[in-house]
């Protein structure tokens, strides 16, 4: 499989959503992220790399459902701005990663992936890595934090629990779909899991920012809300249960830093997982910001 594109060069799609950034953190021709291609499986996976040769620690940035990690370059030029070192990967089949055996795809897959470029790039320099998950990433992050034994850090916007049926129905658009949706693909596996679907119709991603303009443009993405994933994938994310309880992780170090305003996964839900991890840990809620944080100061 020969790449065909690339965000710098061909998907100028992410020059869009610039303008709602702080202008320090802006991404334009000057501080473009190098990209790179990986292949996995049988999967060619997408890496933007923001280079910081001397970073002691590395940060390996997680993008949510909808999302891609283009979408999250501008925060990253924050964090290689003060000196960190940033890699932010697509997840099949979000951005510019792709695969033929598509509907195959599933959350077990997506911890695995990450698993393994975590041993990729630990491997390459050394570096200890850290994990920053945004949105449901956050949740990704501690799975893959308990799957590997690399993680020296977990940093999360939120947390993200679907083994709470709670969090399934504040995620879903109505308890229909959070209730009767998830039954089905239970129930009927060989049926549904091939079925290929937009996020944006089983979630509330219309809560994604607190911005009309900017929440338009990340649904109408192609490679990002509009692109379509198999409900294989929305099953065993929905059915995924933590390894490891709460009360039992320590592995390593947590920040959870919540934006305040967000209506799409609200404070109190990451607070309840939050409260109960075991591990050394903090939390810093940004002030005035959405579910996708573009508000100062948050």
């Amino acid at each position: 499989m020969v790449p065909l594109l690339t965000y710098n060069h061909s998907n100028l799609y992410w020059k869009q959503y610039q303008k709602f950034f702080p202008l320090e953190i802006r991404i334009n021709e000057k501080n473009l992220p190098s990209e790179e291609w990986w292949a996995w499986k049988n999967i060619q996976v997408h890496l933007d790399r923001m280079p910081v040769p001397d970073s002691k620690i590395k940060i390996l940035f997680i993008h949510g459902a909808g999302g891609n990690g283009r979408l999250l370059a501008p925060y990253a030029r924050m964090l290689q701005n003060h000196g960190y070192e940033v890699v932010s990967p697509d997840l099949p089949p979000y951005g510019l990663s792709y695969t033929k055996s598509i509907k195959s795809l599933d959350y077990q897959l997506w911890i695995d992936l990450l698993t393994d470029l975590i041993d990729k790039e630990t491997k390459q320099d050394g570096k200890p890595i850290v994990l920053l998950g945004s949105s449901i990433g956050g949740m990704l992050g501690y799975h893959t934090s308990i799957q590997s034994n690399q993680v020296r850090g977990l940093i999360a916007t939120t947390f993200v629990d679907t083994s709470d049926p709670k969090v399934r129905d504040q995620l879903a658009p109505n308890r229909l779909v959070s209730r009767l949706g998830k039954l089905s693909m239970d129930l009927l596996p060989y049926l549904l899991d091939p079925i290929l679907i937009s996020i944006k119709y089983v979630s509330r991603m219309h809560l994604i920012t607190n911005n009309v303009e900017l929440t338009k443009l990340i649904i109408n993405d192609a490679h990002a809300a509009g692109a379509k994933i198999p409900l294989r994938l929305l099953k065993t994310f929905l059915n995924m249960k933590p390894k490891i309880a709460p009360n039992d992780f320590d592995y390593c170090p947590v920040l959870l830093v919540h934006p305040e305003i967000d209506p799409m996964t609200p404070f109190c839900f990451s607070k309840f997982f939050f409260d109960r991890l075991k591990a050394k840990k903090d939390c810093v809620i940004l002030e005035g910001a959405g579910h996708f944080p573009i508000e100062q100061p948050g």
